[in-house]
């Protein structure tokens, strides 16, 4: 199966995964609509990306500039002093072997 992916990465710092694990299900509940939404955590570093699926290229570009979405980036850019990072991705999948 493949798709399209929306990435937000941020760094937070040692000690909080959950405030990280909070930022994610917001950012999953602006997320209405794809196809699965994941935290992936560096907690030693305190690092994190959230990676939003979706079945159509249009949608993992909208995402970003929903309001809902917009609201948490805001947010998020507060805490960490800088706008965190929002790529799109196509994904495909391959065979593990």
């Amino acid at each position: 199966m493949s798709g399209f992916g929306t990435e937000v990465s941020f760094r937070l710092g040692p000690g909080t995964l959950e405030e990280a694990r909070e930022i994610a299900a917001g950012l999953a509940a602006a997320a209405a609509g794809c196809r699965r939404h994941v935290l992936f955590v560096d907690a030693a570093a305190g690092e994190y990306g959230c990676l939003a699926e979706w079945d159509d290229r249009g949608d993992a570009e909208a995402f970003g500039g929903r309001p809902a979405t917009r609201a948490r980036l805001d947010a998020l850019a507060e805490r960490i002093g800088k706008p965190p990072r929002v790529r799109v991705y196509a994904m495909e999948e391959t065979a593990a072997g």
